[in-house]
């Protein structure tokens, strides 16, 4: 590994070193100071997300498990911005008696989850893919039901866990089709062999139905309200944004380079899955009486609008 390799991976490794200094900080701060770890947590973060904007060589790692460009670079400073946001709404909410003895539970947790979008978007192959997906779906759970002393917390914790397990379930069973059938997991290798075969389209549909459950697309928005509903503001903010961002963006991306030669095909899947999110999302939307219920359905409208920059095809 040399000083250049390290530079393609800063945003990883700089996340690292953020959570490890607010490791760091609950082991040796007393228990009557551990408010002070929240601005150490921001300006660390701070830190990562002005170091992220320094432009740096592009290239792969590891065989081509791992791939930065100009685009990924960008990807990640958007979510690094909008984690920021959240952090800094987060500041006055875990000062509260409540969450005052969790505080480097939520920052390492929201980190951890940041750490696997990133791996996703960088991703050469389906296993650092399902990989990261994974890094960033677990602590999600966990921040989902954060707040213990409310049993709607911990019911969208149980329920995203659940939907999370069966939603990658189903996306690793395409992914096996797609391996089985193109004898390869790397993005660049199955371009060049993929086609409308059965077995290939079997896999294109099982991969979208598992990236429908992580953007809320309809029919596979189920859990989405219940989970906004029950996890803290903050917590629903980053999933409404950061999670949804960071699978839209990992989506688009295979779409376009795995799954081009198809493209026909998955253009067809998207315009029905557009027209049937934005549809219901909007009519679920206006029977709400809860706020946070209201702004789910309204993020899974969203996520319609969403599948239309995709569906061109086209730098138009």
């Amino acid at each position: 590994m040399t000083l250049e390799n390290f530079l393609m991976m800063r945003h990883e490794i700089m996340l690292c070193l953020a959570a490890v200094i607010v490791l760091v900080g609950e082991i040796f701060v007393a228990e009557d100071k551990k408010k002070s770890l929240i601005p150490v947590a921001l300006l660390a973060f701070a830190a990562v997300t002005i170091i992220g904007f320094i432009p740096v060589p592009v290239g792969e790692l590891f065989g081509g498990m791992y791939r930065s460009s100009i685009l990924t670079y960008a990807m990640k400073n958007i979510l690094n911005l909008g984690v920021l946001i959240v952090f800094l709404q987060s500041a006055a909410w875990m000062k509260t008696e409540t969450f005052a003895d969790k505080i480097s539970e939520y920052f390492i947790l929201l980190l951890s989850t940041l750490i696997g979008m990133n791996f996703m978007i960088s991703s050469g192959d389906f296993l650092m893919f399902y990989l990261g997906l994974e890094l960033a779906t677990i602590p999600l759970a966990a921040l989902a039901a954060f707040d213990k002393f409310k049993n709607h917390s911990a019911e969208a914790g149980i329920k995203f866990i659940l939907s999370s397990a069966l939603s990658s379930g189903i996306l690793l069973y395409g992914i096996s089709m797609i391996y089985g059938s193109a004898g390869s997991i790397y993005f660049a290798e199955i371009a060049t062999t993929f086609s409308n075969t059965p077995l290939q389209v079997f896999g294109l549909i099982f991969f979208i139905a598992g990236m429908g459950f992580k953007i809320s697309l309809v029919p596979f928005h189920l859990w989405t309200a219940d989970v906004y509903e029950g996890a803290p503001v903050t917590i629903t903010a980053y999933f409404s944004v950061i999670s949804k961002g960071a699978a839209a963006f990992i989506f688009t991306i295979l779409l376009f380079t795995v799954f081009r030669p198809v493209s026909e095909i998955w253009q067809t899947i998207l315009y029905v899955l557009a027209v049937s999110t934005m549809t219901i999302g909007n009519l679920f939307a206006l029977r709400q009486n809860n706020i946070k219920r209201f702004l789910a359905f309204s993020s899974i409208a969203q996520a319609g609008f969403i599948l239309l920059g995709i569906m061109g095809n086209s730098q138009l």
